[in-house]
């Protein structure tokens, strides 16, 4: 076993390494590299081609929606796989069968066939797509019944495109890697909307016209959840951290589901999983089954309990403000400090305005370990040059200290804190998460 631990840690290494390779900014770069992932694919003998696979998109939403999904139809009794990303932990945790990862000696196995047929044939791809490419191969082994296959980056150009899928789904659009995807809804909508193939059913969860519109110029059969389930009625049981769903289908019938994830937004993406059930004949107790299994961590999870200390991938814009409207639920601005640190490739002003906003305390940390991450003093430089104000900000590049700080202040009796919030990226959370292992 020590041997394939030595060799997963080389591989992966080799591959992490890979992530900058080919970056796609024009769009004739985008349709070349969307060339080669096609002749891959084909060199690789085309894995998965003919399974029934629910394709997911969206700028938010898509880990908790592929999960919902593959809880559910696990529940009912079909044999599924997931394909997420990025990890916390292992990077096992992005392939999954059964709702169990990949072993090491897979990831290695398949990994070396993929490197195999890039040297053979002189081709580069990136991190991402090789390992698209190993879920692949691994899910065309263990021959599921079910692939839930998230996008990792918009949808059209996206490595997980070259596959037919049987739904498309997509959770919402809004403001993220616009240098890649575009600077107007519109244009993220249609790359979202890309992953839409010969006018195959999409189910989507926005009143978003741009989106809308998107979806209609690829299929004329849609359905926009939000719109059938018009009456949805969305609450939050503050005491447990739990999401109250309540569906009524017609005039005599409502239902209700109790879904294991706290926020109203969380409904969204629980009405796509309900629908995509519902068209395979899943019966609501399954339903309800599957997803009572649900743990996702970094979906406002709670971490610990004294002091209250809650983690979130958190890390745009959208995420952040459902975020906040989460917190204010529970708690009062002056009762949560914030642990955050951001990558440099996002919109740090404006994911600070909606915290900074709220009159939270915040504790800025570092990520400078790790591709486009900040160190606290970076981060502070960003947002003086902002005209943003630091005066309600501690920079303090070690996690754990901060942490220390901030735990010590909350279980003091002689303030208002009550809650400890760390958000800002999933490599913050899982830097987070590695202090305790």
């Amino acid at each position: 076993m020590e041997k394939y631990k030595t060799k997963i840690d080389e591989i992966l290494e080799k591959i992490f390494n890979m992530r900058t390779i080919n970056k796609r900014i024009t769009k004739e770069s985008l349709n070349q590299n969307n060339e080669k992932l096609k002749k891959i694919y084909e060199l690789l003998e085309k894995p998965c081609e003919n399974k029934k696979i629910i394709h997911i998109a969206g700028t938010n939403g898509k880990g908790s929606t592929a999960t919902f999904l593959e809880n559910i139809f696990f529940a009912a009794g079909y044999s599924v796989a997931k394909f997420t990303s990025p990890h916390i932990l292992q990077f096992n945790e992005r392939i999954l069968v059964n709702k169990e990862m990949i072993s090491d000696e897979d990831v290695v196995k398949y990994c070396e066939a993929v490197m195999n047929v890039l040297e053979k044939n002189r081709l580069q791809i990136n991190f991402f797509e090789i390992t698209t490419f190993v879920a692949l191969l691994y899910f065309k082994e263990k021959n599921p019944d079910f692939i839930f296959l998230e996008t990792g980056l918009g949808g059209r150009y996206d490595a997980t495109n070259i596959v037919k899928s049987t739904i498309a789904a997509i959770t919402n659009v809004s403001f993220d890697h616009v240098a890649l995807l575009g600077n107007s809804l519109y244009e993220i909508a249609d790359r979202k909307a890309g992953i839409i193939k010969d006018g195959e059913l999409c189910i989507y969860a926005q009143n978003l016209g741009e989106l809308e519109e998107a979806v209609k110029r690829e299929t004329d059969n849609s359905v926009n959840v939000l719109k059938k389930y018009k009456n949805l009625q969305v609450e939050l049981d503050n005491r447990n951290y739990k999401t109250v769903v309540k569906i009524t289908e017609n005039k005599n019938l409502e239902k209700t589901f109790v879904l294991p994830l706290f926020g109203k937004f969380q409904a969204n993406n629980f009405l796509i999983a309900y629908e995509i059930a519902k068209i395979y004949e899943i019966g609501d107790k399954a339903i309800q089954n599957g997803v009572s299994q649900i743990s996702l961590a970094g979906r406002f999870e709670i971490f610990s309990q004294d002091p209250t200390t809650i983690l979130d991938v958190a890390h745009n814009e959208d995420s952040v403000k459902v975020l906040t409207e989460n917190l204010n639920e529970l708690f009062k601005d002056d009762e949560v400090i914030f642990i955050l640190s951001i990558l440099g490739t996002k919109n740090i002003v404006t994911i600070f305005e909606k915290i900074l906003g709220k009159n939270y305390k915040i504790f800025i940390t570092s990520l400078k370990e790790v591709t486009y991450g900040l160190s606290a003093d970076e981060i502070k430089k960003n947002l003086e040059d902002s005209n943003i104000s630091t005066k309600n900000i501690i920079f303090e590049d070690d996690i754990l200290e901060a942490y220390n700080k901030v735990k010590e202040m909350v279980l003091k009796k002689d303030n208002s804190y009550k809650a400890i919030v760390v958000c800002g990226s999933f490599y913050e959370i899982a830097k987070f998460k590695n202090l305790f292992l």
